[in-house]
């Protein structure tokens, strides 16, 4: 099947970087920008196929055997919740009793990815998307203003390429970093901005992150290609996914951090954004919905949605606590202009079109808004904020699924789904340091600011706060454009 050709390809990494240090070589640097986009339109067109399309036909027998797994699935977890809390260590019957309801819980979880490609091989919207082309290098210059620039990374075995496009030039580098080597540098500087200890707080995490800019960004800025530029779109790849490249640390005098210099986007690829762009423009809408279902848990979600409210007065729809559930999301986000989410991510290492974002039960929906669902949501919204742990890594950084060739997460689901721009996390944030971040960013959001240039400006406001310069507390959040 396509679906399993897309998925060969996607493990091929180095055979693309080859390919393009070989056009590099030639001259070809166009051609070298195209093998780098080839290999990331096979990795989101197998997301697209396992994702639920909206729109999609099926069968009456697909229909049914849909609905007894979804059944299935949602009797196996309330299983699995509903056990009772045993002494680690000890074997008894009800760890076994456990262990295979978690085991036949992930077989009827890949019996439902297997069944949604078998359903979505009929569907013409699917189809399309599937046999779309590569975005001409020239297409891709054009779509950039002359104050912003690409950045596209491609990892390879032995070394990693970084593509440059800007309005008039595309080029490319050569990084002389391996993948084994980049990976472990990425782990190391993740590893320092984990928590915002007192150590930490002192700049343990200065150097790892230097020394990251000094081998991804500083060679293009060496070369004169960013001068003049305001606005970096940042296409990452393997554990590029995981690096916040806002916090990433410019020598001085002065030393500055990233977003210090630009505002920062990300895009799944320069082909994807471009086929994402191209969409029909969402009719414009006032309304702000923002929802706190675990306030208990979570006591800094409640002042930030309670801020939302204050900064949008009467367009804001505030729902907190047993009111915050899939439902009242379901029945209000699609007609509404930005949409907040301040609850738990939660990641499901074994199959990623069923991590989800955490909201209230109730009215035949259990309150987890899982990937291959928002797959099938229409949505119009400008922007939709995860503000929760983890919502925007998919799989590969805590499971054995090669990091970035997964590219199954939430953001990309709601940028399917519609939604212009979703702002999501790369590691467990902190509650209270969250809400005031996202206060900042809705204030100059709703003075006028582009999605980006508010989420830059709280975090620039927070690297020159005393109490949150560390990264933990702001270079998390990455906002990624799907217009």
């Amino acid at each position: 099947m396509e679906e399993q050709r897309a998925a060969f390809r996607a493990d091929k990494w180095d055979a693309y970087v080859e390919l393009a240090l070989v056009e590099r070589a030639r001259g070809r640097t166009e051609a070298a920008f195209e093998a780098s986009e080839r290999l990331r339109e096979r990795q989101m067109l197998d997301l697209l196929a396992r994702g639920r399309v909206a729109g999609g036909e099926a069968t009456p027998e697909l229909a049914s055997r849909e609905q007894d797994l979804r059944r299935r699935m949602a009797e196996l977890t309330q299983q699995l919740e509903s056990s009772p809390d045993r002494t680690p260590g000890l074997r008894d019957p009800a760890d076994a009793a456990a262990g295979a309801t978690a085991a036949a819980l992930a077989r009827a979880q890949e019996a439902y990815s297997t069944l949604l490609v078998e359903m979505r091989e009929a569907n013409p919207a699917y189809a399309a998307l599937l046999h779309g082309e590569v975005a001409p290098t020239r297409q891709v210059m054009s779509a950039l203003t002359t104050d912003e620039a690409l950045l596209e990374y491609l990892v390879g075995d032995s070394t990693t390429v970084l593509f440059v496009v800007t309005r008039d030039t595309v080029a490319a580098f050569d990084l002389k970093i391996s993948h084994n080597t980049l990976a472990a540098q990425v782990d190391f500087a993740r590893s320092t901005l984990a928590s915002a200890k007192e150590g930490a707080v002192r700049g343990a995490w200065r150097p790892s992150l230097r020394r990251l800019y000094r081998q991804l960004v500083a060679p293009v800025e060496a070369s004169g290609l960013l001068a003049g530029k305001q606005r970096l779109l940042i296409a990452p790849h393997a554990e590029l996914h995981y690096l916040p490249f806002a916090a990433l640390v410019r020598p001085g005098p002065p030393e500055q951090v990233l977003v210090e210099r630009y505002v920062l986007e990300y895009v799944p690829s320069a082909s994807v954004w471009l086929r994402l762009r191209a969409r029909p423009g969402p009719p414009a809408r006032a309304g702000v919905l923002a929802l706190a279902p675990r306030v208990a848990a979570l006591p800094g979600s409640r002042a930030e949605v309670a801020a939302i409210g204050r900064i949008f007065g009467t367009q804001a729809r505030v729902l907190v606590g047993p009111q915050a559930t899939e439902s009242a999301f379901r029945m209000f986000a699609p007609d509404q202009g930005i949409v907040h989410l301040a609850t738990f991510g939660v990641l499901n290492k074994r199959n990623p079109l069923f991590s989800f974002v955490e909201l209230g039960p109730g009215e035949n929906q259990d309150g987890r808004l899982e990937v291959h669902e928002v797959f099938g949501l229409t949505l119009n919204a400008r922007l939709l904020v995860l503000s929760a742990c983890q919502t925007g890594l998919a799989a590969g950084a805590l499971a054995d699924v090669p990091p970035g060739d997964d590219w199954v997460g939430l953001v990309n689901g709601f940028l399917y789904a519609g939604v212009s721009n979703v702002m999501a996390t790369l590691w467990p944030v902190a509650d209270v340091a969250t809400a005031r971040l996202m206060e900042r960013f809705y204030t100059e959001l709703a003075a006028g600011r582009s999605e980006a240039e508010a989420l830059a400006l709280a975090q620039r406001a927070a690297v020159h706060n005393s109490a949150t310069v560390h990264p933990f507390f702001w270079a998390g959040f990455t906002l990624v454009r799907g217009r």
